[in-house]
């Protein structure tokens, strides 16, 4: 059984001054899958109410916790979409407020962060923006703390699944396509339950349609992909 708590700050809230944290409205696009497949599993699966957060509820949250799901969102509430104004300040904000935490007090806990394919193209590329400069930062930072890792990076999200979709995971910088969230949901419980092969690494998550074929092996995939640079380094106690 794995503990495994999921995070949602808001960008545009990621300077806020009453609250650690604002955890979005309504998950991620996978949320109530991930939860029911992770029960199914006999996984717990806890996340804080939607909204303003205070640093006593997060330490509660990960007291116990064997893995954070994190998943930096724009949705402001309301099915409001609200850029940060400075993407890579709001990054860096919920690095220190959130990654920092864990890393100094659970660095044991296998964080599975998010990302967006976008992140990969590059701050030049012409798609490029500012809430994919923030998570470009959120990575960096994640990378360089103690905390075993893993960066999911979604292509475009459908809610539309088929049982002939196999699910993919690429290290092309500029994967592009498209996901199920019902595939994006299995690959995040596959980083959490297989973190021998999975932490250390960054890979794109997309859909291929073959009808037929067996379900894809994805702890074989993780295991096949090359583990980030930083992964190299072996993380030693912070002095203090």
């Amino acid at each position: 059984m794995v503990d495994i708590i999921e995070l949602g700050p808001v960008y545009a809230e990621a300077t806020s001054t009453e609250f650690h944290l604002v955890n979005r409205a309504g998950g991620w696009g996978a949320r109530d899958i991930a939860e029911r497949l992770a029960h199914e599993r006999g996984h717990r699966y806890r996340r804080p109410a939607d909204g303003g957060v205070t640093e006593a509820e997060l330490d509660r949250l990960v007291a116990d916790a064997d893995a954070v799901i994190l998943s930096p969102s724009l949705n402001g509430g309301a099915g409001v979409m609200r850029q940060p104004t400075d993407g890579p300040t709001a990054g860096r904000t919920i690095g220190h407020r959130i990654l920092d935490r864990l890393s100094a007090d659970r660095p044991d806990v296998h964080v599975v962060l998010l990302s967006h394919f976008l992140t990969g193209h590059g701050v030049n590329h012409r798609n490029r923006r500012i809430h994919a400069l923030a998570l470009r930062a959120l990575e960096a930072h994640l990378r360089a703390g103690r905390n075993p890792w893993t960066v999911l990076r979604a292509t475009w999200l459908s809610a539309t699944h088929d049982p002939s979709y196999q699910i993919r995971l690429t290290q092309d910088q500029y994967a592009d396509g498209l996901v199920s969230t019902e595939s994006l949901a299995r690959a995040v419980l596959a980083a959490i339950e297989n973190p021998e092969v999975s932490a250390g690494r960054t890979a794109a998550v997309f859909n291929l349609s073959i009808p037929g074929a067996a379900p894809a092996d994805l702890a074989g995939q993780f295991a096949d992909l090359v583990p980030d640079f930083e992964a190299r380094f072996v993380r030693e106690p912070v002095a203090g």
